[in-house]
């Protein structure tokens, strides 16, 4: 009877131990896909030795306040994804957009900025980042039952600037692989391991274009316990062009919950026509967004309607 007993409690121990250091559900059947990038070991590149080269950002705006700039940043960067720069001169924030190698690229990213209802942008020479066409290397991947990200896979993907909140780095790799299956139960952003020249193995959230969004989930992941260390890291991200529908919206407002942004529809927009509203859930913010329409055009449309019924400062993005 006894060794009966020592025998089940060492089973039960057994258990707990095996199960406690098998990666979860979440890991290995990612909402994402094996395919995905996240499921590799990514390279890291050097923001700092990138190299630079004559050529040309577009000017948008130049305004008095940081918080102001960042949120030109965010609506640039979701209506062209090209990288955006904040230059303070004087007194005010200038505010750029890409990295254009030539006159010609500088044109068509100017238009693009006109197209999306952005105002007075003009191109301006300056110091640009030479571009790399190819996306950021993996090496292995990161547990033994993920596959390597096929071509087809990889094309859905745009390499572009923006940012990414670490939450832990480590000279092992099992243990950076430890705290993502972890982090995977509470968060579901995409969640990179990184290997950096430094052999450092960083543990990385999300892919996202604008400042504010990668502050807004840091402080998110911050709120969480085993994570008050998070920060936000400018890199090289990955883009799902796949997220796009190719629908063209305005946003016309973000809010902290839904109540908030349905209390909006309702009581602003409703009375006035604009019966194609809808509220999207992205990065804990309810987007108000009116559309989808088919062209840039239509959408150019309403955002003037928009501005005469004395909504400022919206924009148009394509999803």
């Amino acid at each position: 009877m006894r060794k009966f007993i020592l025998s089940l409690i060492i089973a039960v121990i057994s258990s707990f131990v095996i199960s406690s250091c098998t990666p979860t559900r979440g890991v290995t059947e990612a909402k994402y896909g094996p395919d995905d990038p996240s499921n590799k070991i990514v390279i890291e590149e050097d923001l700092s030795k990138r190299d630079m080269i004559d050529g040309y950002r577009i000017k948008v705006a130049s305004v008095d306040a940081e918080k102001d700039a960042l949120i030109l940043e965010k609506q640039i960067v979701e209506a062209v994804q090209e990288p955006v720069y904040m230059e303070f001169i004087v007194d005010k924030y200038m505010v750029y957009a890409g990295d254009c190698q030539n006159k010609e690229e500088a044109n068509i990213l100017k238009d693009k900025l006109l197209a999306a209802g952005f105002d007075k942008v003009y191109s301006v020479p300056k110091k640009v980042y030479k571009k790399e066409i190819s996306l950021p290397e993996t090496s292995e991947p990161a547990s033994t039952v993920t596959e390597s990200v096929p071509v087809t896979e990889r094309d859905t993907f745009n390499k572009v600037i923006g940012y990414r909140v670490q939450i832990f780095a480590a000279k092992e790799k099992a243990n950076a692989e430890k705290i993502k299956t972890l982090a995977m139960k509470d968060i579901t952003e995409r969640i990179y391991i990184i290997l950096a020249d430094d052999n450092l193995y960083k543990v990385q959230v999300g892919d996202y274009l604008s400042k504010i969004d990668a502050e807004k989930m840091r402080d998110k992941i911050k709120s969480l316990p085993n994570y008050a260390d998070a920060f936000v890291q400018n890199t090289y991200i990955f883009y799902d062009k796949a997220a796009d529908s190719g629908e063209y919206y305005i946003q016309i407002g973000a809010f902290s919950t839904r109540e908030s942004a349905d209390e909006f529809i309702a009581k602003k927009l409703s009375d006035l026509g604009y019966t194609n509203a809808v509220v999207y859930n992205e990065n804990s913010l309810f987007k108000v967004l009116i559309g989808g329409y088919a062209t840039n055009q239509e959408a150019l449309d309403i955002k003037d309607k928009l501005k005469n019924d004395g909504f400022e400062g919206s924009w148009i993005i394509q999803k």
